[in-house]
Order: structure tokens, then sequence, then C-alpha cells
């Protein structure tokens, strides 16, 4: 069984706007994942849900990003081998995501 991990990342670009940074930041993290040797395995949207999986040290991790309204909620499910990496993975995510969503300076 998997360690769960769950992160939430505020905003206030309203869920539309949101959405919109995150499908086309798809790419810009897909390109960070290979730098790192990781690799995007999986990308399916339904709806406000993007879900997802990520290869790396030969395992996969999936999990699923929801946008909210003023959230962007995000579970992972680490298989036991990286549940060492749960802190890393939850400062890397709270940080690229805060990045991605935030407003650009005027």
């Amino acid at each position: 069984m998997g360690k769960p991990v769950s992160i939430t990342i505020s905003h206030d670009l309203g869920r539309d706007a949101a959405l919109a940074r995150l499908r086309g930041g798809v790419d810009k993290i897909r390109d960070r994942l290979g730098m790192v040797r990781m690799q995007l395995v999986e990308e399916r949207w339904e709806g406000d849900a993007l879900h997802f999986g990520v290869g790396a040290l030969g395992q996969t991790v999936h999990g699923r990003v929801e946008v909210e309204d003023r959230l962007i909620r995000v579970e992972v499910s680490l298989p036991w081998m990286l549940a060492m990496f749960a802190e890393k993975l939850k400062i890397g995510v709270e940080k690229q995501g805060q990045i991605l969503l935030e407003k650009p300076k005027a």
C-alpha cells in the first residue's frame, strides 16, 4: 500500500484562470521532470481534475490535481519505496504550484 500525500495550494485567480494556467503549464512540468530523470507517463483531464502518473526510479506515482475556485488540491499515492521522499515532494510541488499560479507582475 502506498503513502498518501495531500498538498493544498491557495490562489486568487478563480477556477477558470487557474485551470488555464495548469493546462498551459503541463509542458513546462514535463520538461522539468525530464531534467531530473522523471517522466510523465499518464495525463488525463476529467473536468476540473488532472489524473497523472509520473515514472521515477523504476516506480510509478499516481495522483490527481483538482482545481477549485481558490484552491488547488494535489493527492498523490507514493509507493512504499518512495515514501521517504514525501516531505521533499510536498515542498517541491507547493513551490512549483505557486510559481505556476502567481499573477504576472505589473
